[in-house]
């Protein structure tokens, strides 16, 4: 068991279930003559301890990724015939492209965002952006002055939320050209504030390791 959750797959027709396990990465089938079955697995990621999800990209693509010192990889997954073949497209250190320790990267339009580890040189804790098929191409960085550690961030409404570890949240602007801060404020005291952040009806959801947060960010007429 890792840290990480299940996420669902659909590819050639078959539902799965994708887990980054501690051993390797597998897919069972969630539907199907054999559902449970492993349809696809492979050792060549598998790190100690895992906390990312698995990222589900176009085409077949997925996006691994651990922290202590485990960089990422970049797989790629085809099927026919209930048939399932995973390859390594890309295997990276933390300095020489997109990982992540904690947090899942957010796929959008084409482009994978993410917070770079500690251990990933000149650019770590520094929210990234790189292509969805190429996560050695890191094409944004939020700069020197704007870091981040382990905290959560999520994508809406054409924002990132972005939490650090000492409780402060920031809103930003994020595309491929460039990071632009639009509000940041400290909201809670901090202490270990790793919890995924959840936002829905226009009400945002956060936490540290003692207190929880609800936020109203709906829009003021």
């Amino acid at each position: 068991m890792s840290h990480a959750s299940l996420i669902p797959m659909t590819l050639a027709g078959q539902k799965m279930y994708v887990y980054c396990a501690i051993g390797g990465v597998c897919a069972i089938a969630a539907n199907g003559p054999n559902p449970g079955k492993i349809l696809w697995e492979t050792t060549a990621f598998a790190p100690s301890v895992v906390a990312p999800s698995p990222v589900i990209m176009d085409e077949g693509r997925i996006f691994v990724s651990a922290g202590y010192g485990a960089g990422s990889a970049l797989l790629q997954v085809t099927g026919s015939g209930g048939m399932f073949t995973v390859k390594v497209l890309q295997k990276l250190k933390p300095q020489e492209g997109l990982a992540s320790e904690q947090q899942t990267p957010v796929y959008y339009g084409g482009y994978l965002y993410g917070i770079l580890p500690k251990d990933a040189g000149a650019m770590r804790n520094q929210f990234v952006c790189c292509k969805g098929n190429d996560c050695k191409s890191i094409v944004m960085n939020s700069g020197k002055t704007e870091r981040f550690g382990l905290g959560p961030y999520i994508f809406a409404d054409g924002k990132f939320f972005i939490l650090n570890d000492d409780g402060e949240m920031t809103i930003a602007k994020a595309s491929p050209t460039g990071f632009t801060v639009l509000d940041k404020t400290r909201i809670i005291d901090g202490q270990d504030s790793w919890g995924p952040i959840a936002i829905t009806g226009g009400y945002l959801l956060m936490r540290d390791s003692k207190t929880l947060v609800c936020l109203d960010i709906r829009a003021k007429q």
